[in-house]
């Protein structure tokens, strides 16, 4: 049998498509700034579903076919439990943080900071 390289390539777009999904986390801080921060649920549709603010440890969503998400910075990994029962787990796959909001939001030299989490679908081992 012989494949195309564009049927190839369609094929693994679709394979790689399949868990799409990942979890966000943004925050920024900085001086004189209550904590700014929003979780995001990134679908296997690639659709963003706001969570509200970043957390740590379990909670309930206003979407109804998610029964749970718990997020263990901690330990680096989350995980998605839906209405029918399915489990996905994810771990966390880039962490990075930069200054942002040019100088004037610096004061006596401390300035803000995003930070950025991405969680990516793993295998669920816990």
């Amino acid at each position: 049998m012989k494949f195309s390289l564009p049927a190839m390539v369609f094929g693994l777009s679709l394979f790689a498509a399949s868990d799409a999904a990942k979890i966000e986390i943004r925050a920024t801080t900085g001086p004189g700034l209550i904590p700014v921060s929003s979780t995001t649920y990134i679908g296997d549709d690639r659709k963003a579903y706001p969570l509200g603010s970043s957390f740590d440890g379990c909670r309930k969503t206003s979407y109804n076919w998610i029964r749970e998400i718990c997020i263990d910075s901690d330990r680096a990994r989350a995980h998605i439990i839906y209405s029918g029962g399915t489990k996905k787990c994810f771990k966390r796959t880039r962490s990075s943080s930069k200054l942002c909001g040019g100088n004037e939001s610096c004061n006596k030299g401390v300035c803000n900071r995003c930070w950025e989490y991405d969680y990516t679908v793993v295998k669920c081992t816990w």
